[in-house]
């Protein structure tokens, strides 16, 4: 089954292409809905992580993000390495997670010209059977693996 419930290891962006173009209109719609929910965690995230990076290095961080004075005190400037590492890991996957943006919207423009014929039993067939030799274990996946995303 190809679904985003079954696919739960990395899958590099060529892969998340074919797949998505054998999926249907509401399980795009389902894979857009999470893409863009942990975009707005990391991005949220990384906002608080910038904060605590520059209290650490002593500069002044204006991002409106929801840390108050109290929290920021409590930064230790020891964490500096984990909350850069951590900085630079959430970039990576939200680079990731808006070049499947990109390609669930060209899938969509490509659905809404026409051009996508009815599938035949045959090319469901080969669909299935494409979605089926996906190995979906992830006990040794690299969810930071460049290009890749669990869904």
């Amino acid at each position: 089954m190809s679904d985003a419930t079954s696919m739960r290891r990395p899958v590099e962006i060529t892969e998340f292409t074919e797949v998505i173009s054998d999926l249907p209109d509401e399980q795009l719609a389902k894979i857009r809905s999470e893409l863009e929910n942990s975009l707005r965690h990391l991005d949220r995230s990384n906002l608080r992580l910038k904060k605590y990076i520059a209290k650490i290095e002593g500069k002044r961080e204006d991002t409106p993000d929801g840390v108050d004075q109290e929290e920021l005190d409590k930064v230790d400037a020891n964490d500096l390495q984990l909350f850069e590492d951590s900085y630079r890991e959430n970039e990576i996957v939200l680079k990731n997670h808006y070049e499947r943006l990109e390609a669930l919207d060209q899938e969509e423009s490509y659905r809404a010209s026409g051009s996508k014929q009815p599938s035949t039993a045959e090319a469901q067939k080969k669909a299935k059977q494409r979605a089926a030799s996906f190995d979906t274990d992830n006990t040794n996946g690299d969810a930071n693996a460049v290009n890749s995303v669990y869904l």
